[in-house]
């Protein structure tokens, strides 16, 4: 029998009484872009959003949920939330920065309150698809919620 997983961002979500759902993709290998997700016939990649850790020239994190088939912006989304330029994080600081690796990225239960920024697309869905802390494991969440435990805004950010 399988143990039940309990990541950090569930935790998270637990203690505000938010509503979620485990998704356990059942993968074995590292890294799993959406994409891969939606390719190997796991799920519909428009219900999948993945989250990109971003920095200003100043060295100020922000936290960018897009659609797992879409690119950001960069000049749109550093206008959204009112800095100069932005640029991704780089790889090497991921983890030591927001607490998540490649793959395993989360909006929810950063190292710090970082600001995030939910693209506009997720608004009027249903539910969207976020990493759940661990990779091949998401939460199923309706964007409202992510957006009320996460203290969002809804933005332009894509290309």
């Amino acid at each position: 029998m399988k143990k039940e997983i309990k990541t950090n961002a569930m935790r998270f979500l637990d203690t505000l009484n938010i509503e979620y759902e485990h998704v356990d993709y059942g993968l074995d290998h590292e890294f799993v872009s959406a994409v891969d997700l939606a390719n190997e016939g796991h799920t519909d990649i428009h219900t999948i959003f993945k989250t990109l850790a971003t920095e200003s020239k100043d060295g100020d994190v922000y936290i960018l949920v897009i659609n797992g088939e879409d690119e950001i912006d960069f000049k749109k989304a550093a206008k959204a939330i009112g800095v100069k330029s932005l640029s991704m994080l780089a790889l090497k600081d991921l983890r030591k920065t927001v607490g998540y690796e490649r793959g395993a990225t989360t909006p929810l239960a950063l190292k710090k309150d970082f600001p995030v920024f939910i693209d506009e697309k997720a608004k009027d869905m249903d539910y969207i698809k976020v990493s759940a802390g661990k990779v091949g494991h998401s939460l199923k969440i309706k964007p409202a919620d992510l957006q009320k435990a996460t203290k969002a805004t809804f933005a332009d950010l894509i290309k």
